[in-house]
């Protein structure tokens, strides 16, 4: 009994010894691994442009060496028995510790609308591309690898499965480092991702063939299935899981960074082990769905996470190409093994035949790739083909088959060798000759459309420089400053290492001198001196000169340099008005995604457009709202609805707001107008048009939705004023006027209430009565303003079952069509088709001068509700007699048809008014005349220079017989009179010249008729981004507080209408 207590002990003792040796060597690798990256960066990085886990390879390599000729002392020394073990490491650890962190962080960081818009190029790159390597490889290795290597199909197949995955993280980086083409680089991450999923699928079956697990067509056909779509649903299904419970976590940085983490894991070991499915697509589908919703992380968070997977990934890196070098010294050092340097040259040529594979797919997919809307120039494609670096993916394969049991230890040894210099080789080679291959085919500069955007914005940094130098020379606490010294700390040296060894030389002193003390312009400044720069701006000033600057297609390709830039601002104003709390996550998701379609049509009309799809309403929504019988089916519609409402407000609020980003750039960074006025001028207008198009939308939804207008921006303010106050603490923290406990208790109590405004449409909605709220709309109708309550609810009544709802670019009325109904407008703008400057909202009726024509006439014109939802009332022949026929409505109805019987029959004679100013010459200008029976006569006495206008009825010229039918308008030149005939009815109007040209004089739409400013929405202005607000592409930001500062909110007055109409 003792005995075996004391072998007990010793086994317990031994395995604590054992894991804190492993411990020993993990820790010293990764410290000496970043003690070689500093002196990498320092010193080697631009004398030796060598990948660095290269080195952390060979430096594995190193260790294990050394090791292996140490005989004899593996119990003796900790660090060599910790080495051992490492050497022997289970291949499910390598698979489980390091395989997740590296799956997750590539798809989790991947720009998913980027990879969305290239899912189709993708998936017919990746697909037949790792199906042509994997086979391709396999009949090199079948066929014509030597005859003591006796591989299979199988082995072949599962060869080069483990070959065709890629790992281009080195030059990915070094493209977006020079500024190469976005699609490019974008294709190559996209690809790399899809890949990835595709040969772990491919492994995990060729591998349970090569170990006889799977024999037959139907379990290998089972495999596959599960494998492809078990995987896939599974992690969409967590993946969703996880963004619900994020979004209701606020500003938790240790739970949401460790949700990240832990549901990585779990999610690994559930599809493998429990579920037998791909863990690798279903981590990668995971992360996908996240990273669509990646905003689901609270704003605070958003940087710590990164920091953290960084690191992580960092790590894991380092351990994974550590022990890799390990494994590998103590596979081929020192031991007798099967290899011989026959095997080297196998690998170089496997090398060369891996790269050949790949031009060839790529040659052959190319009209695939520019079909799917990729364009790749021929230097493109040649770094694209380049781009199939080996790396950690490879080697973890290889690992896993290398200490596989059920695996032959010569197959092993060979996939693990071969493997292995497949990955070295592409890390030095393609990784080392990536960055010349780029500069020696000219990508490195980007396009000269954007060089050309480029040296405008460094002008503007000379002069901003010049101007801060002129400053402080002048102040007299830098009088000692050693100005000669100081040129080595600005950017401009750094700008002369990445460029040129040119003359060192200076330019702030001259710039600083030549601008002159005028501040009427800031282009008041000598650029002589230019020339003499080169090593400054000369990279810049190259294209120019092989430009034709009038061209069609440079005027193309600036404008779409333009544009992208453009749409890049706006989906940063997006993030800050995020940060701002003036958005919920809700809609900035909704913001960035549709920015980032716009970019790939290079149109801002394409990015307002999709916002209006997200105008429309769900069709369940739209089926719940017409279907009003059910009570408890009600009050969920109203509720669902003003949650639409409310989003569509903010989304139309945050693009208004965004659209003023170009005006201001120009304000601020005059240097941008001279990149081509003209184009810039096209651009301005363009989103002007749009600006006045979501101005449109907010006054219709502040006017038709009078109380969720009220909840929105009630729940802005809150959310706004909770910011300040989180600054105000902050503030008094720093001061000590508050210590840190009172400092985060309180911090903790705004937290909590900014995260209930932001889930308040799920948690506690102000309740409503949206029928309430259509009463209150229905009195305001003008039509209906001067009736009694009686006939006001006989009304309402009798229209509650002809009410109809329009989506937003639903068409009403086509022209040209029979109607037999016209539309009285409740909320909403609808626009003529034929007249893009005239919209219709609550209070007009279209068709309704068809419907008064009784012999079934067509609609003149074609009508569709514009970017808004449209309420209506159905007005057909039987209630437009029972509203001519109410004494209170008839003048107003009779006003109506008149104004569109004018615009679509005679507008030529008054073609100076628009159709603001005819509406208010009819309603306030013009005398109307009606007999009140058939048998009453009345006379109209016109004077010279009056105009009558016949809308229905025969009248008689008094000194002779001439007799007008109507619809008719006439300008008489004399004093006469006219008459209506006998059993006849006759409405006619008249109204003199001067009339029409007082209302000329009104400048004013019928759009404008109420204005945003009136009620003090509140916009962020643009003089300055807050001190702790750093947009990084669109995605993620920095901040170190939680809000913004006081002095970057005003109030805009939103006058665009009126500025327009002047203009034109």
């Amino acid at each position: 009994m003792e005995g075996n207590n004391i072998s007990l002990n010793k086994t317990l003792n031994n395995e604590e010894s054992s894991t804190g040796s492993i411990i020993l060597v993990l820790s010293s690798a990764v410290l000496i691994s970043c003690l070689c990256k500093i002196i990498f960066i320092k010193f080697l990085h631009h004398r030796i442009n060598l990948s660095f886990y290269i080195v952390v390879l060979l430096l594995g390599f190193l260790i294990g060496t050394i090791a292996t000729q140490i005989k004899g002392r593996f119990s003796e020394d900790d660090f060599l028995r910790g080495e051992l073990h490492l050497s022997k490491i289970s291949p499910k650890l390598i698979y489980y510790i390091f395989l997740p962190i590296i799956i997750f962080d590539a798809s989790f960081n991947a720009h998913f609308h980027i990879v969305k818009q290239q899912l189709i190029t993708t998936i017919l790159i990746a697909g037949p591309g790792v199906l042509l390597s994997t086979v391709f490889i396999a009949l090199f290795v079948v066929y014509l690898f030597p005859s003591d290597y006796q591989w299979s199909w199988i082995k072949g197949l599962l060869f080069g499965s483990i070959l065709s995955t890629t790992d281009p993280v080195t030059i990915i980086t070094m493209l977006r480092d020079y500024g190469a083409s976005d699609s490019l680089s974008s294709l190559i991450d996209s690809e790399s991702l899809v890949n990835d999923g595709l040969v772990f699928m491919l492994f995990s079956v060729f591998t349970r063939i090569a170990v006889g697990t799977s024999i037959t067509a139907v379990q290998i056909s089972s495999d596959i299935i599960r494998y492809g779509l078990g995987g896939p649903l599974f992690g969409l299904c967590c993946g969703f899981i996880c963004v619900f419970v994020l979004n209701r976590i606020n500003n938790e940085l240790k739970i949401e960074i460790t949700i990240t983490f832990s549901i990585t894991y779990l999610v690994f070991y559930i599809a493998d082990a429990e579920l037998g499915v791909s863990a690798v697509l279903a981590l990668m589908f995971m992360g996908l769905y996240m990273a669509k919703h990646k905003y689901c992380i609270s704003s605070n968070v958003q940087l710590s996470l990164v920091g953290a997977w960084q690191i992580i990934i960092f790590i894991v890196n380092i351990l994974t190409f550590t022990l890799s070098g390990l494994i590998l010294a103590h596979s081929f050092v020192g031991i007798e093994n099967t290899l011989t340097s026959r095997d080297v040259g196998i690998s170089l040529v496997l090398y060369l035949l891996i790269h050949v594979n790949r031009a060839l797919t790529v040659g052959v997919l190319y009209p695939v790739i520019t079909w799917s809307g990729i364009h790749l120039n021929r230097k493109e494609c040649v770094i694209f083909a380049w781009s199939g670096v080996r790396g950690r993916q490879a080697l973890i394969l290889a690992l896993l088959v290398y200490l596989d049991s059920d695996i032959d230890r010569a197959t092993s040894e060979r996939f693990l060798f071969h493997i292995s210099m497949i990955v070295m080789l592409t890390l030095v080679i393609n990784g080392t000759s990536s960055k010349f291959l780029v500069k020696m085919l000219g990508l490195h500069k980007g396009t000269p459309e954007s060089q050309i955007v480029r040296l405008q914005a460094l002008k503007h940094m000379q002069v901003q420089t010049g101007r801060q130098i002129k400053k402080m020379k002048d102040d007299i606490n830098f009088a000692h400053v050693n100005w000669k010294v100081l040129n080595d700390y600005l950017p401009e040296i750094l700008l002369d290492e990445n460029d040129t060894s040119a003359q060192q030389q200076t330019s702030y002193d001259r710039l600083s001198a030549s601008i002159s003390t005028s501040s009427n312009s800031i282009f008041q400044y000598d650029l002589g001196f230019i020339s003499k720069d080169r090593y400054l701006i000369g990279p810049f000033m190259e294209p120019r000169s092989t430009l034709d600057l009038n061209s069609d297609c440079y005027r193309t390709n600036m404008r779409n340099e333009i544009v992208q830039r453009f749409l890049t601002a706006v989906a940063v104003d997006y993030e800050k008005q995020w940060y701002l709390g003036m958005i919920r996550r809700r809609t900035l998701k909704i913001l960035i995604e549709t920015v980032e379609q716009a970019k790939t049509k290079l149109s801002l009309k394409r990015h307002w457009q999709l916002l209006v799809d997200h105008f429309r309403m769900p069709l369940w929504l739209e089926c719940l709202v017409k279907f009003d019988k059910i009570k408890c089916l009600n009050q969920l519609a109203e509720k669902l609805l003003i949650d639409h409402l409310i989003l569509t407000i903010e989304l139309a609020l945050a693009f208004h707001s965004a659209q003023s980003r170009m005006e201001t750039m120009l304000l601020k960074i005059p240097e941008f107008a001279n990149i081509d006025n003209h184009i810039i001028s096209h651009v301005l207008n363009d989103a002007k048009k749009l600006q006045i198009r979501a101005s449109l939308v907010l006054q219709d939804l502040q006017y038709s939705y009078k109380k969720c207008w009220t909840i929105e921006m009630t729940k802005r303010c809150a959310q706004m004023l909770l910011k300040y106050e989180s600054v105000a603490i902050v503030q008094l923290y720093e001061t000590g006027m508050l210590n840190e406990n009172e400092y985060t208790h309180i911090l903790q109590l705004i937290q909590k209430k900014l995260f209930h405004l932001e889930y308040s449409h799920i948690m506690s909605i102000p309740k409503i009565d949206l029928h309430v709220e259509q009463d209150n709309q229905f009195n305001d109708l003008s039509l209906f303003s001067n009736l009694s309550e009686q006939e006001k609810n006989q009304f309402k009544d009798l229209l509650k079952s002809r009410r109809k709802w329009f989506q937003p670019g639903e068409i009403l009325l086509r022209q040209g069509y029979i109607i037999s109904e016209a539309y009285l407008i409740v909320r909403g703008i609808v626009e003529c088709s034929e007249d893009i400057l005239t919209c219709y909202r609550s209070g007009h009726i279209i068709g309704i001068d068809s419907l008064f024509d009784k012999s079934s006439s067509p609609s003149n014109r074609t009508y569709r509700a514009e970017s808004s939802i449209v309420e209506t009332y159905a007005i057909d022949q039987s209630l437009l007699e029972m509203f001519l026929s109410n004494i209170h409505m008839i003048r107003l109805i009779y006003n109506e048809i008149a104004l569109h019987m004018l615009i679509n029959m005679y507008q030529q004679p008054i073609h100076l008014l628009n159709y603001a100013q005819i509406k208010v010459l009819l309603d306030e200008h013009a005398s109307f005349y009606r007999n009140e029976s058939i048998h009453d006569l009345f006379t109209i006495q016109l004077k010279r220079n009056e105009r009558l206008f016949i809308l229905i009825g025969t009248m008689q010229r008094e000194d002779d017989d001439y007799f007008l039918d109507g619809p008719q308008l006439v300008t008489v030149n004399q004093s006469t009179s006219f008459h209506c005939t006998v059993n006849q009815l006759v409405v006619a109007y008249t109204w003199t010249l001067d009339d029409e040209q007082e209302c000329l004089q009104i400048v004013r739409s019928f759009t404008t008729s109420f204005r945003l400013s009136d009620s003090a929405i509140v916009y962020p202005s643009f003089s300055d981004y807050p001190a702790d607000f750093l947009p990084q592409n669109h995605s993620l930001m920095q901040f170190a507080r939680s809000a913004a500062h006081t002095s970057n909110i005003q109030l805009i007055p939103m006058q665009t209408m009126d500025r327009y109409y002047e203009r034109i």
